[in-house]
Order: C-alpha cells, then sequence, then structure tokens
C-alpha cells in the first residue's frame, strides 16, 4: 500500500467529516483533521475587533487527503466542519517521490458576517 493511500486511512479513522465550499461548489463529505494550534504552542496570530470588543482570532491546523486538492481552490474557499467555517491562511502540498501524500494548511475561524462573505 502506498504512503497516501495510508494516510487517508488514519485520518478516516482520526479525523472528523468536513467539506470544502468554493462559491456555488461544495464537496461532498470527508475526513480530515481540524485541530486549534494554541492547544498545542499557545500561538494567536492576530487579533480583531468585535462588536463585544478585541478578539483573538482562532487558528487551526488542516491535515487533508492526498485526493482532496485543496491547492486548485480559490482564494475564498472554505473548509466547513460541523457549524463551524475556516477560510485558509496558508496551504501546500506535502509531497514524497510517489507523489502527493497529504494537504495541510492554516485555517482561521470566520465569525459573523465574515461567514455571510465567504464560500
Amino acid at each position: 500500500m502506498n504512503i497516501a493511500k495510508s494516510i487517508k486511512k488514519q485520518l478516516a479513522v482520526a479525523g472528523k467529516k468536513v467539506y470544502l465550499s468554493d462559491g456555488e461548489w461544495i464537496s461532498t463529505p470527508f475526513k480530515a483533521v481540524v485541530e486549534q494550534t494554541w492547544r498545542k504552542n499557545k500561538t494567536n496570530f492576530e487579533d480583531t475587533f468585535t462588536a463585544a470588543g478585541l478578539a483573538s482570532a482562532d487558528y487551526f491546523i488542516y491535515i487533508g487527503p492526498y485526493d482532496r486538492d485543496i491547492m486548485s481552490l480559490s482564494e475564498n474557499c472554505v473548509v466547513i466542519q460541523d457549524n463551524d467555517r475556516y477560510c485558509f491562511k496558508k496551504r501546500e502540498r506535502v509531497e514524497i517521490a510517489e507523489g502527493i501524500v497529504y494537504h495541510w494548511g492554516i485555517l482561521r475561524r470566520l465569525r459573523g458576517a465574515e461567514i455571510n462573505d465567504a464560500g
């Protein structure tokens, strides 16, 4: 079995159901890992102003299967998990000699009006 398929099987066990959305298009559901970064290193990269005051943006790490190409989507694409929507701040393919083995990225949770403007 190749590495990409092995990782995809592991994501099916450890991941949660997510969708990709880009404009009017929404993908079929698949399993990926979306984990908040502060749980690992207490990192919040930027603050935002809300009606309630200053709030820290929520950043997450995305790890998805090789066959869900996040690189081909527009800058306005979003990841949907449960009732949350996330935009990519950074995204990359992870490749070895046999090709793409998985995709990863940094996500920011969308709030309020951002949700209506995205995806």
